[in-house]
């Protein structure tokens, strides 16, 4: 997983509130990518869970950085 959109997601609202922008509008494309990129790193984790030892214990951190 590349997390290519998340990563442009995270830029562009970083770039928005270093500009004082109030409003943040994206294009149709790069939300379908963008919930494309969200849904396979859910499905990582969902995968990483049953395949880890059910003692183990599976701590997942997602940071948006200062947003």
């Amino acid at each position: 997983m590349s997390g290519l959109y998340i990563r442009k997601f995270i830029d562009r609202v970083q770039a928005c509130e270093s500009k004082g922008v109030n409003d943040f509008v994206w294009s149709m494309a790069d939300a379908r990518n963008l919930h494309g990129d969200i849904t396979k790193l859910l499905l990582d984790i969902e995968l990483l869970k049953q395949t880890r030892n059910s003692q183990e214990v599976v701590q997942v951190e997602v940071s948006g950085g200062d947003w």
